[in-house]
């Protein structure tokens, strides 16, 4: 068929990167992305949980014991801890979070890479 246009469907998932990630049934689609997550740490020295955030990447997760496992991303915020210009250390590299994901309070795409 001369000039027939061919019609694309496309997906979009996400209006924005201030969209907020379902972990874990997203998982698949941002694993290894820098994410924004806010979650409640307890802490061993006080009774209350404390809510502490950083930027991560999920490295997995396991339905069976409902927990997941992060790691610090490569962004800019992370790195200027180390000093202006340096890279991630290897320590924190290696650096993994493990939590429950019941205390996850906020997870979506870092808009500040």
């Amino acid at each position: 068929m001369r000039g027939a246009l061919l019609y694309q469907h496309v997906i979009v998932s996400s209006p924005g990167v201030e969209r907020i990630a379902q972990v874990p049934q997203e998982h698949d689609w941002f694993k290894g992305l820098p994410m924004y997550v806010k979650y409640v740490a307890e802490e061993a020295s006080t009774e209350s949980p404390k809510e502490s955030d950083g930027v991560f990447k999920l490295v997995s997760f396991n339905l069976e014991s409902s927990y997941c496992t992060w790691s610090i991303a490569d962004v800019r915020k992370n790195r200027e801890q180390a000093g202006k210009g340096r890279p991630l250390s290897k320590k924190q590299r290696e650096w993994r979070l493990q939590m429950p994901f019941d205390s996850l309070r906020l997870v979506r795409l870092n808009s500040d890479c």
